[in-house]
């Protein structure tokens, strides 16, 4: 039981600080840029073969929280592409997020500037 006590107090810290390594394990070749509570955002290289393949894709959606980032420098940077992993949103995906990856001009009050999908 001495043992148990001992324990929580490194499980708590584990739980609290979020173990990401699954979502970063995705996102290979990107750089996590934004770390909240709802959501992870990635920076990836734009030459990516999935990114050529989203960018391919209607946009029908948009980044679920905007955090702390300028959503316009962030589509002006033709060098990488944003892609937001999204918490909180069930019934969208058999997974416990959806994937929102920017491809069209962030519009004011717009709906559609990102393809919002599954894994």
């Amino acid at each position: 039981m001495k043992k148990l006590f001992l324990i929580l107090p490194i499980i708590a810290l584990t739980a609290c600080s979020g173990d990401y390594s699954k979502y970063d394990s995705i996102f290979m070749g990107c750089e996590r840029i934004e770390t909240t509570k709802f959501h992870l955002v990635y920076k990836c290289p734009a030459d990516q073969e999935w990114v050529q393949q989203v960018k391919q894709q209607q946009p029908n959606g948009k980044f679920r929280a905007g955090g702390n980032l300028n959503l316009t420098e962030l589509y002006t940077d033709t060098d990488h592409v944003y892609t937001e992993v999204s918490f909180n949103e069930p019934g969208v995906c058999k997974e416990d997020f959806t994937i929102r990856t920017m491809i069209a001009q962030p519009i004011e009050g717009g709906d559609n500037w990102a393809f919002v999908g599954c894994k």
